[in-house]
């Protein structure tokens, strides 16, 4: 797996980069809801026996990367034997992987899951699982990626194979559930959610995106168990819960100077006093190497090489003519900003663009950033404001929409992130309505606010209560699309919810 960022602003000042995907004919059918079984349980004594991270002083001192990078070597080991053996017994044939089925295990409805054969099939994947679970009780985990030199280049093939572990423990979590087995399915369930945050710890968006995948597999094994006879209201051990569940600031701010750290080259526009001719000659050289190469995905050996996949206008954009364009606005910013007009004047047009352009980067960034960390309802209309004011600006400065190549969607990353914690609250909701159903026997509550067994928490992609609504002995937990994600239902919340009879 490679860093990959969406070109879209790139695509909108320069041409397209591919050819749009025609709209299908009609709209897909609109899903079905989540049905969760309620069945009456009181909290477990003690309260805080289940717990959805272990407690740190039952953690072991040590780096959990190890142990998921030996996992990882296990695991391919025994991929190469499974279709070494496949292909000698069914040469010619394209028959189902042990990864294939073991991913088809993870989804399929649990009175379904073919329990003896999965059994059977996850024997050889013992030491594997061994492996993740020592990684889980370590005290940390330090991928070592903060000091590579390769920047958006960087392969990240184990963060990739993290997912194929996740799987495994799902299965593993999915037997315990089936066999009646509460706390191995709790312990397991710990074991993955864990090792989702160990991935997300890390200067890289991607690893916190692996991250919340993982954890969203745990919480499917999560809506399973609570369906399951016998197991205790787990309310507390989600509102016990480390909030936010994926913390995003170590990679936000790992990709926050990732521009400066790609193009180190910026760092000397204000360092020399005025360029030469030949300074600027250069710097404009490798300054549009580097971004041309960005905006195709490909090394590109010589500033005039063949682009492909950029329109004609495209490629005769050069870093010359975009500073030519923004020179006469950058060398008024400069002077009112208090830099001597005398040394504006000397300095060639890249240099003053340039600085200009960095100046005004740094600035739309941290407008930006600076909302990342607020709660989500109170943050987003303003973060969406800048980003706004940002479209604005990069259309009128071009280079601008070039350094703009090297920003990650803050508020895509964000909402992945709110994603897993809202999935949390509602089923916390879930789990303070099974604590009711129990109190009083046979009876759903009328709203939300008649919970009085446990406090209810709020919707956090908009600080609103879930909407909960009864019509007979089944009711419905919902939420909206928060604002500003993308109009689809796995952004949405919606459980149906039925009294076991």
């Amino acid at each position: 797996m490679r860093r990959t960022f969406a070109l879209f602003a790139l695509a909108a000042a320069m041409g397209p980069l591919a050819a749009p995907t025609p709209a299908p004919a009609q709209s897909p059918p609109a899903p079905q809801p989540t049905v969760i079984t309620l069945r009456p349980a009181a909290a477990p004594r003690p309260a805080l026996k289940y717990r959805l991270v272990p407690e740190r002083r039952t953690l072991v001192p040590g780096n959990a990367a190890i142990f998921y990078h030996r996992a990882i070597q296990m695991l391919l080991e025994l991929r190469r034997n499974d279709t070494a053996q496949t292909k000698k017994e069914e040469p010619g044939s394209r028959p189902e992987s042990i990864d294939e089925r073991i991913s088809r295990w993870g989804t399929v409805p649990l009175d379904e899951f073919p329990r003896d054969e999965a059994r059977k099939e996850l024997e050889p994947y013992q030491r594997v699982l061994n492996e993740i679970e020592l990684g889980a009780i370590r005290t940390t985990c330090d991928w070592e990626f903060d000091l590579r030199k390769e920047g958006i280049e960087l392969l990240l093939p184990e963060i990739q194979e993290m997912r194929a572990l996740a799987r495994l423990v799902k299965v593993r979590t999915r037997l315990e559930i089936l066999d009646g087995k509460t706390d191995e399915a709790m312990r397991w369930i710990q074991i993955g959610l864990v090792m989702g945050r160990h991935v997300s710890q890390g200067p890289i968006v991607i690893q916190a995106l692996v991250g919340v995948a993982i954890d969203t597999v745990m919480i499917d094994c999560l809506i399973d168990l609570i369906q399951a006879p016998g197991t205790p209201s787990l309310f507390w051990a989600l509102a016990d819960r480390p909030q936010p569940f994926i913390d995003m600031r170590p990679s936000l701010e790992g990709e926050r100077y990732l521009l400066e750290r790609e193009l180190p080259e910026l760092n000397d526009l204000d360092r020399e006093g005025v360029w030469s001719l030949d300074e600027a000659r250069r710097f404009t050289s490798e300054l549009q190497r580097k971004l041309y190469s960005f905006a195709t995905g490909e090394t590109i050996p010589g500033i005039n090489a063949a682009l492909p996949n950029l329109s004609g206008s495209a490629r005769r954009l050069g870093i010359a003519a975009m500073a030519a364009k923004i020179y006469p606005e950058a060398r008024r910013t400069l002077i009112a900003e208090g830099r001597p007009e005398a040394e504006v004047e000397e300095m060639p047009i890249v240099q003053v663009a340039s600085l200009f352009t960095l100046q005004e980067y740094r600035r739309h960034r941290d407008e930006s950033y600076k909302w990342m960390n607020l709660p989500y309802w109170q943050s987003f209309s303003r973060a969406e404001q800048e980003t706004v004011h940002t479209m604005e600006n990069k259309l009128a400065n071009p280079l601008l929409t070039m350094f703009q190549l090297l920003s990650p969607a803050l508020n895509t990353a964000r909402l992945a992130a709110l994603r897993v914690d809202r999935k949390f609250d509602a089923l916390e909701c879930v789990e303070a309505i099974r604590l009711h159903v129990h109190a009083h026997p046979g009876k759903l509550p009328a709203s939300l606010e008649d919970i009085t067994d446990a406090p209810v928490p709020r919707d956090p992609a908009t600080g609103l209560p879930f909407v909960y609504r009864v019509h007979g002995d089944t009711a419905t937990l919902t939420a909206p699309v928060p604002p500003g994600a993308p109009n689809h239902p796995v952004y949405a919340i919606d459980y149906l919810l039925k009294l076991a009879h």
